[in-house]
């Protein structure tokens, strides 16, 4: 028992030191690993760290400084996300190969893009990186820079998707930008941007010229047409049932004037009670002049600008099926023209026709047809190249919903409340069907070829006796030359003798005529050269141009607002209105009719005093040359009047008319004296027509 506990408290003794020094030991090795991690997260974070320089460096800078010059774009992207619609939306402006631009994202339309390009690319040239917000992915929804092109996004994103504008030239990207949200209370135009091949944001400050809008892009002029250019327009005013495809009722319209100044001509218009209605005839003038696209949807291959059938894009019945029923949906209906060739078709429109014909002989044929279903996004904007993407051929391909919203417009018209009218710009729009033909008979007359002057007979006679005469005195000198006498030939024209001006003067003065005559036939025939090559050219130029606009709207159906819809679609109790009757009672009401009968009795009774007048003119002039040859004093005059009242008792019976008082003044001139005593007796009788 001894032995064992020296053994136990031998053993304590010895662990005793040991023990002392673990807790050191321990110490140490927790420096030593505190150490070792420290050094390991100093690692971490160094090689981490973003070089301040380097990074920073480039606040101030531009994001693409080598894109100078806006001339080298020439095509533009814009991509965009619709969070509603869960859907990505694209813009696409971009110039082909031969030059001309047009919209990939809009049917391939053409588009007049060209400066609006240039503006575009010229407002995004020198922006400067501002401050820099973040370099990590993960913060891009944040700020809302998310790539809206991208294959795939997560839930968080969605709403975090910016705008991506790229800008291409030739071979190259010139621009990439990734637009995200405005900065938050910041009113200066500041923006969250990246490019997309950086993931770093910076605030930057933009004024981006840029329009996605579809009629930015375009030559949004449908027509073409000057208001002053109108020579006729022709209404067609009819209803067809779609389901028989045939016409219920109709009503043409044709008004004509030579001129823009002339006032409208309208045929079978009851003259005195009806007028053309000048207000709504300069509505429609202006309508057709400022005819605007705000549309446009591509036609079904198969029909020719002249209304037949392209037999290379047609190639079965079936083919032909298709055509119709897409035709069908806008509001159009095809079928047989029996007035023209076999393969002809005669399009009929679900609201009518208007033509419009021009003083350069082009005849504008618009067809009217439904109303466009769907939104002003889809208008302008184009989301997708199929149509039932869109959101409209769904509608469309519903005959009864779509005709129960043309019913409702039409009922509408009709109604004529302020309500309906408040808003023309919110009323749909409507697809027009455009084709032009060219008529010579509207550039005017042609112009008449002057007639050749014919030669008097006279001088055509005088012409052949002159040539014999020529003949028959070669032919005397000839054999007569040595025996006829020197005198012989002096005895024809002897001085004094007028026998050869008298024959020739007659002629001379046919002859100068008929010269007259063709100088001014050769005049008009120049003026008539220049004319008629003026009219030829303007025939060349009108079929030319019909041709160029057939070839543009063969291909598309367009989209007109409502309001000028509205202004176009005419029958003719918009266009002619009543007289106003007050005007025409006004000169019977305000003018007695008893007064009539002595105003026709002065008229007979003035018609007599011309002849008194022009006696007593006589009168006057012989007493005005008596007074100048009569010496007589006024009192002698006087002591002759019991004479005067003689010959004034006489007088009616033997006056002479007026013109005889010229011969008493010719009694001067024989020398007579007594003359200026007998003068005052004959002008005696003026007191008493006094």
């Amino acid at each position: 028992m001894s032995t064992s506990a020296t053994t136990t408290s031998s053993s304590s003794s010895s662990g005793g030191p040991s023990a002392t020094a673990n807790p050191m030991g321990r110490t140490l090795i927790f420096v030593g690993l505190a150490g070792v991690c420290l050094a390991i997260t100093t690692t971490i974070e160094v090689s981490s760290r973003p070089a301040p320089i380097q990074e920073f460096g480039q606040i101030g800078q531009m994001f693409y400084p080598d894109f100078i010059d806006p001339t080298l774009a020439t095509e533009l992207e814009v991509h965009a996300f619709d969070t509603e619609a869960v859907s990505k939306q694209e813009f696409i402006v971009k110039r082909l190969p031969n030059g001309r631009w047009s919209i990939p994202s809009r049917h391939n339309y053409p588009a007049d893009a060209e400066d609006q390009l240039a503006k575009t690319a010229a407002s995004v040239i020198g922006i400067e990186r501002g401050a820099m917000v973040t370099r990590w992915t993960d913060d891009h929804a944040k700020y809302g820079v998310v790539d809206p092109g991208q294959d795939a996004l997560k839930v968080d994103e969605v709403e975090g998707v910016g705008k991506r504008l790229i800008l291409r030239g030739e071979n190259e990207v010139l621009v990439d930008y990734i637009i995200g949200d405005p900065v938050e209370s910041d009113e200066s135009g500041d923006y969250y941007v990246r490019r997309k091949d950086d993931e770093d944001v910076y605030i930057t400050k933009l004024s981006i010229d840029l329009s996605t809008r579809f009629t930015d892009w375009i030559d949004t002029d449908l027509l073409h047409i000057n208001q002053s250019d109108l020579r006729q327009l022709t209404i067609n005013d009819y209803e067809f049932d779609e389901l028989q495809g045939t016409i219920t009722t109709a009503e043409t319209s044709l008004l004509k004037r030579e001129n823009s100044s002339d006032p409208w001509v309208l045929g079978g218009l009851d003259e005195e009670t009806e007028e053309v209605d000048k207000d709504a005839m300069r509505e429609a003038e202006s309508a057709i002049a400022d005819m605007k696209i705000v549309g446009v949807r591509p036609k079904k291959p198969g029909l020719s600008p002249e209304l037949t059938l392209d037999r290379s894009a047609i190639q079965s019945q079936n083919d032909v099926q298709v055509l119709q029923s897409d035709l069908m949906s806008r509001g159009f209906l095809l079928q047989p023209d029996k007035e023209k060739e076999s393969n002809s078709l005669k399009l009929i429109a679900r609201e009518g026709e208007l033509y419009a014909a021009t003083e350069d002989g082009l005849i504008y044929r618009m067809h009217f047809g439904r109303a466009f279903t769907g939104t002003q996004d889809e208008l302008e904007f184009g989301l997708s190249a199929d149509e039932s993407e869109d959101g409209e051929e769904s509608e469309d391909n519903s005959d009864d919903a779509a005709g129960e919203d043309a019913s409702e417009d039409d009922d509408a018209d009709e109604s004529g409340g302020d309500e309906d009218r408040e808003s023309d710009s919110s009323r749909p729009g409507r697809y027009v069907f455009v084709r032009v033909e060219f008529d010579e008979v509207n550039l005017g007359e042609r112009p008449a070829e002057p007639v050749v002057p014919e030669m008097p007979e006279e001088l055509k006679q005088a012409g052949e006796e002159q040539t014999a005469a020529e003949a028959d005195t070669v032919g005397d000198s000839a054999g007569n030359d040595e025996a006829a006498p020197d005198g012989d030939g002096e005895s024809d024209s002897e001085p004094g003798d007028g026998s050869d001006e008298a024959e020739e003067d007659p002629l001379e003065v046919i002859r100068k005529e008929y010269e007259t005559a063709q100088k001014d036939y050769e005049l008009n025939k120049m003026t008539y050269d220049n004319d008629l090559e003026s009219f030829e050219k303007k025939v060349e130029d009108g079929q030319k141009k019909a041709e160029d606009l057939n070839r543009r709207f063969a291909e598309w159906y367009y989209v007109v607002s409502g309001e000028t819809f509205d202004k176009l679609r005419l029958s003719r109790s918009d266009i002619v209105k009543m007289k106003e009757e007050e005007t025409e009672d006004e000169p019977d009401t305000s003018v007695p009719s008893t007064p009539d009968v002595p105003a026709e009795k002065d008229s007979e009774t003035n018609s007599d005093i011309p002849d008194a007048v022009d006696s007593q003119e006589g009168v006057d002039s012989s007493n005005e040359s008596a007074d100048t040859t009569d010496d007589t004093p006024a009192e002698e005059s006087a002591d002759e009047e019991p004479g005067t009242e003689e010959s004034s008792a006489e007088e009616p019976a033997t006056r002479e008319p007026a013109g005889d008082d010229s011969a008493s003044g010719d009694s001067p001139t024989e020398g007579s004296t007594d003359t200026p005593q007998e003068t005052p007796s004959e002008s005696d009788p003026l007191p008493e027509a006094e």
